[in-house]
């Protein structure tokens, strides 16, 4: 709390006036993280798409939150038996919220035959606990995180027994115009550097006509490589 007052330039008493306690304020960080991951997450439960491309893109969204997040997240899972109830109650209020979209979009698919049958309710849970535990062994230097993202969503759509090699599970581009861009963009970039080393290059050559590069130093051949090259 006194790194918190320092920080807001504001004594340690008065951090009070804004919150009740410090389990107060672990509870407004865990919801604030479910509102950044359900404001990823909920405009694709609503799309106009197959079920199956919606819960992809669903799984990336949710995986990128708790990869930026990934600090808070440590904190507030391993600190959440610690609250008091009602605080907890108002935790699993939320988790259940967000539980409930994917449970919707899974059941759709159950109905509409893209997602086989079984309990909606585990296999939420099992997707979400394999999304989630990203806090404890992520490290953005290690795990890209659309990798990551995609491996996970493959293993939700294929489980883990051999068939058709893929390399993941990626959200599909609703045009081509948005699938080639960027490769169009890394294109550009490759141009422009291209560019940039004509022009270095004209100017070396421009150089070396004024003759502001010196001429290829001759080195003579010493007695010691005559000889030596000679004998060969």
């Amino acid at each position: 709390l006194d790194d918190i007052a320092g920080e807001r330039g504001l004594k340690k008493a008065s951090l009070y006036h804004y919150i009740k306690s410090k389990d107060e304020l672990l509870c407004d960080i865990y919801l604030q993280i479910f509102d950044r991951i359900e404001a990823a997450v909920a405009p694709n439960v609503t799309l106009g798409l197959p079920v199956d491309e919606r819960l992809r893109r669903m799984v990336h969204a949710h995986i990128q939150v708790v990869a930026a997040e990934r600090d808070s997240l440590s904190v507030v899972f391993q600190e959440e038996a610690e609250l008091p109830e009602d605080l907890q109650r108002a935790i699993r209020h939320r988790k259940r919220a967000h539980e409930a979209l994917f449970e919707t979009v899974i059941a759709q698919g159950q109905r509409e035959g893209v997602c086989r049958p079984g309990s909606v309710r585990l296999m939420v849970l099992a997707l979400l606990g394999m999304c989630n535990w990203m806090y404890k062994w992520h490290r953005s230097d290690k795990f890209d995180v659309d990798e990551v993202a995609a491996e996970f969503a493959l293993t939700l759509e294929s489980g883990i027994r051999s068939g058709e090699p893929r390399s993941g599970a990626w959200p599909r581009f609703g045009s081509l115009e948005e699938a080639f861009a960027p490769t169009e963009q890394a294109l550009c970039r490759v141009r422009a550097e291209l560019e940039r080393v004509e022009a270095e290059l004209e100017i070396a050559r421009e150089r070396l006509r004024d003759g502001l590069v010196d001429r290829p130093v001759l080195y003579p051949v010493t007695s010691s490589a005559y000889s030596s090259t000679k004998k060969k």
